[in-house]
């Protein structure tokens, strides 16, 4: 770090600032670097909104609100489930597209103490039956797409978002809200658990994510305090001074376009939760769309994205660009997938006066981990950055949880932070199997640390990452070898320069069987979200290749698409 850096930091952390910390052992035996003033539950967190009551808050196509109009309708929630019997800790379940119904129902849930449960709107019946039988819900709040194909449900209560039709008599959530109180007293601690998301890793059916009020603190306030560190250390390197507000002082409100699913932490904890600490306005889009969103970038005054690479990368090539007005465009974040250190420079050079950033976390660690922005992301642009001060630590070890002190020495990257969830969702022995007795968490991804700059090389897990979700090549495989033809599979991912990966399968028949691209896709329509079906696809008669375990090579098949695609293109 610089001296700048390191100065500005130690100030900043100063015991009279909201970002100071102090160590504290937790009931598990841990302990942790905590912020000390900071606000201890979501609850309150979500108090900050009402410092700028009347400004806009949310803009959803051509509807918009306030910060006060979304917390008088996030309290009137809140009294509606209370009143239908949802108690501290009890499960209420969201599966829907992005609208302001669903960042209601997200402050509303986890504002009287239950557990927001955020399910990935893109699976399919299946998929969703699944994560509802998981997490036990109660209520689930979703849209008309989401709530069909769930009619074994009988005794979930089932609440529905702008309906255009309701058959099935679904609750309406705005005849569910409408004669409540807009006021609710709440008795969340910072222990209590908030939330459940869904992430897919290499074992086949996705882990629920649990993480308290208190981990999803620890989160925010690292940003806020990076956010701030590189302003002041901007500020002191150009010798200007950041000047003092008065009364008088003109407030240009902030925007960001939202175009992340906000089942994801990216979408959630940097999209909307920054949103309320910084005062900012949410232009949400409920489906990604470069055209459209260039279109909100010039309209609503757009200052910031925080998205997967791919989507600043799709506005970067934009044929129609040049015709729209995109002065205020300024900071390029992304998250959930690498971006290939090639682009950094011409994001720089394509949009005037533009910061990229990138970030790595995991949603086990709701999202804290490492932050690359300003200079070093355009000096380090192979790198995801630097651990998030003050709270969070990031270390390499083997496989015998050795920590590698030397220097680029690759290993699995772990990471110690309050914001490290609480566990698996009724899953001990994986929670056992990615921490520590010191509260050290494994990401599965091997990387390693050069000048305390972190480098992701490759994954510990078989996972494919494509536009930011989370692949499991074992769950893919599972669905193809229920298709009575297909003798072996093999799923892995190759690089793509839009998505980051193209997911890939391999297949060998059984002797004397047909299969074609055309009828896999469609055997697997009802079995995967779309997204989990491979877009490259081989199928023969052929033995897959195999390394001395008897296991599938992969890194063989990689190989051997890779060059496919390029003698291709």
């Amino acid at each position: 770090m610089t001296d700048k850096y390191s100065e500005t930091l130690e100030r900043l952390t100063a015991s009279d600032q909201v970002f100071a910390f102090h160590e504290e052992l937790h009931d598990s035996g841990i302990t942790y670097r905590e912020f000390t003033n900071a606000p201890k539950t979501l609850t309150a967190f979500f108090e900050f909104g009402l410092l700028f009551p009347e400004w806009e808050f949310i803009v959803f196509n051509d509807e918009r609100y306030s910060f006060q109009d979304i917390h008088k309708k996030a309290a009137q929630t809140a009294n509606a489930l209370k009143d239908v019997g949802v108690k501290k800790g009890d499960r209420v379940a969201i599966c829907m597209a992005n609208n302001p119904e669903y960042i209601i129902s997200f402050m509303a849930i986890t504002s009287m103490g239950a557990v927001c449960v955020l399910l990935n709107s893109w699976w399919v019946p299946n998929e969703i039956s699944y994560g509802l039988e998981n997490s036990e819900a109660s209520i689930l709040i979703g849209d008309q797409k989401r709530l069909q194909g769930l009619e074994k449900f009988t005794e979930l209560k089932k609440i529905i978002v702008r309906p255009e039709t309701n058959d099935h008599g679904f609750t309406e959530f705005n005849a569910f809200i409408e004669s409540k109180s807009d006021e609710f007293k709440s008795t969340v601690e910072t222990n209590d658990n908030a939330t459940i998301f869904y992430t897919s890793g290499s074992t086949g059916f996705p882990k629920g994510v649990l993480s308290s009020h208190r981990n999803i603190l620890a989160t925010l306030f690292s940003w806020a305090l990076v956010t701030t560190l590189k302003r002041e250390v901007e500020a002191a390197e150009n010798q200007t001074e950041t000047p003092e507000k008065t009364e008088t002082t003109p407030v240009n409100q902030s925007a960001i376009l939202h175009c992340v699913p906000l089942f994801h932490v990216t979408g959630s904890h940097s999209g909307f939760l920054m949103s309320i600490i910084a005062g900012r306005k949410m232009v949400m889009m409920p489906k990604w769309n470069p055209t459209a969103a260039l279109q909100l970038i010039q309209d609503e005054k757009i200052g910031a994205i925080t998205g997967v690479p791919t989507q600043t990368w799709d506005l970067l090539t934009h044929p129609d660009r040049e015709k729209y007005d995109l002065s205020t465009f300024k900071e390029l974040s992304g998250g959930g997938a690498p971006r290939p250190p090639e682009h950094v420079k011409k994001l720089k050079d394509g949009f005037k006066n533009s910061e990229p950033s990138i970030g790595y976390g995991l949603t086990e660690t709701n999202a804290a981990g490492t932050l690359n922005l300003g200079k070093d992301y355009l000096n380090h642009p192979g790198s995801c950055g630097r651990a998030i001060p003050p709270v969070t630590d990031v270390a390499i070890i083997d496989e015998n949880w050795n920590f590698l002190d030397e220097p680029k020495a690759i290993g699995e990257i772990v990471i110690k932070s309050p914001a490290n969830m609480v566990g698996y969702w009724k899953n001990e022995e994986a929670t056992k199997e990615v921490f520590n007795d010191d509260g050290w968490f494994k990401s599965g991804d091997l990387g390693y640390i050069d000048d305390g700059f972190v480098y992701i090389v490759d994954r510990v897990k078989d996972m494919v990452i494509r536009g930011g979700e989370n692949i499991s090549c074992i769950e893919v495989e599972t669905a193809i070898y229920d298709h009575p033809s297909v003798q072996e599979a093999a799923v892995f991912g190759i690089p793509e320069e839009r998505l980051g990966e193209s997911l890939c399968v391999a297949i060998c028949l059984k002797p004397s069987t047909n299969l074609s691209q055309v009828e896999l896709e469609s055997f697997l329509q009802d079995k995967l979200a779309s997204f989990k079906i491979p877009s490259i696809i081989q199928i023969g008669h052929e033995e897959l290749p195999r390394v001395a375990s008897g296991k599938f090579s992969k890194t063989q098949l990689r190989d051997i698409f890779v060059s496919i695609e390029k003698n291709q293109s």
